[in-house]
């Protein structure tokens, strides 16, 4: 929406009113320019909140650290104009656990030629589970855009499937290796030649190395995004990544495993993810038996952002209340500075946010410069978790 102001041609004012013509004109143009750049800017969430509808709110219930990644390919290209750089590719730690992304890095071009679609038409990927039986989303940019990558896959090896679910496309038989067809440059065969399955959703492909599940993948509500507490961390990151000064490149949905080592997922997680009462129990009982650390936490998100054009990482954790929030802010923040402020420089700060009935404590660790299109503290949470030294989000007794 834009507001203009019909100003009078300067005929219809005397000679001495003309410095308050100029004011009058210049506020026009102020209120033209102010909302035109509100409308143009998108809520830095949309695209990650676009994936998250079309996951069903069972993952959650997975006995996984890290449920659910997400990449926001726009964003991330946006970090390069003239193409992805070392830095850049190296950047996208999100993509190991993304099948189709694993065939990047031959280049762009061959990339798109073997995914039948131009890897700037699409608009992020998503992917829960793990290897071989993860379920891979395409976000296209509109419907339009995913009926033609569509026609595409069956102009190429794809062929319609018989069975419950109407629209699921096949190039091969599901969980049979065919080395003759193998290519690690194709996200559609990988370097196991292993078929893919495909399903039309929405504006996104979902992409399965078999058919089974089609049916609970084709009808996701509820959806993650439905989710209370997961929408509670979507809102403590929308506040910190706000629209106009940053953007979300890539995140991870993260689930309270994360901070329980040592003890058993089955026991965390509930049957229910929507029983949030259970929940409660469930992680009060385990901190009993934990180390020092940060209150119990129900769900959070780990993104990887640019916050006024510099690399940062924000950490967004659902709370019961605003104040077992604050702990947890003070307790990340003394984590950080613990156990990570001597291996990364980052300015840390922190901030609760009401999100309806719950609560999200968020905090961002923002790098002083941007030397490059990488981003340093995002390397050092994802080296630190793959070494299971990520004490940061670390759940126990108050610090």
């Amino acid at each position: 929406m834009i507001i203009c102001i019909d100003v009078p041609s300067s005929s219809h004012f005397p000679k001495k009113k003309g410095k308050n013509l100029m004011r009058l004109k210049a506020f026009a143009l102020c209120l033209m320019t102010g909302f035109a750049t509100s409308a143009v800017a998108q809520d830095s969430t949309q695209s990650l909140q676009h994936a998250l509808k079309q996951i069903p709110q069972a993952v959650l219930s997975a006995p996984e650290a890290m449920q659910i990644f997400f990449v926001d390919t726009q964003a991330w290209r946006g970090l390069e104009k003239a193409g992805p750089s070392a830095d850049g590719m190296r950047r996208l730690t999100m993509a190991q656990w993304i099948s189709p992304l694993q065939s990047m890095g031959y280049g762009l071009d061959q990339w798109s030629a073997n995914a039948k679609i131009p890897f700037d038409e699409l608009s992020y990927f998503a992917a829960f589970g793990p290897p071989p039986g993860n379920i891979t989303y395409w976000g296209l940019k509109d419907s339009k855009s995913l009926g033609t990558l569509v026609d595409h896959l069956k102009q190429a090896d794809f062929s319609a499937v018989d069975g419950d679910v109407p629209g699921v496309l096949a190039n091969g038989e599901a969980n049979k290796m065919d080395m003759k067809k193998a290519n690690p440059r194709d996200p559609w065969r990988g370097t196991m030649g292993k078929a893919s399955f495909v399903l039309p959703l929405d504006t996104a492909l979902v992409q399965a190395a078999a058919p089974t599940g089609m049916q609970r993948l084709a009808k996701p509500s509820p959806s993650v995004a439905d989710s209370e507490v997961v929408g509670a961390s979507v809102a403590g990151l929308k506040d910190a990544v706000s629209s106009g000064r940053g953007q979300i490149v890539q995140a991870a949905v993260i689930s309270p495993v994360l901070g329980l080592e040592g003890v058993d997922p089955a026991k965390v997680l509930p049957a229910n993810p929507q029983d949030i009462e259970a929940a409660k129990r469930n992680l009060q009982a385990a901190v009993e038996s934990s180390r020092r650390g940060i209150p119990p936490y129900f769900s959070g998100i780990i993104a990887d952002a640019q916050i006024n054009n510099l690399p940062a990482v924000v950490i967004s954790l659902a709370y019961a209340d605003c104040a077992t929030a604050k702990q947890a802010v003070d307790g990340i923040d003394a984590a950080w500075k613990e156990s990570m402020a001597g291996a990364v420089q980052a300015k840390v700060s922190g901030r609760t946010v009401q999100a309806g009935n719950l609560c999200a404590a968020v905090v961002s660790m923002v790098s002083p410069k941007a030397e490059n299109a990488g981003n340093p503290i995002l390397s050092l949470v994802m080296d630190r978790y793959m070494q299971r030294d990520f004490r940061v989000l670390q759940i126990g007794s108050p610090r």
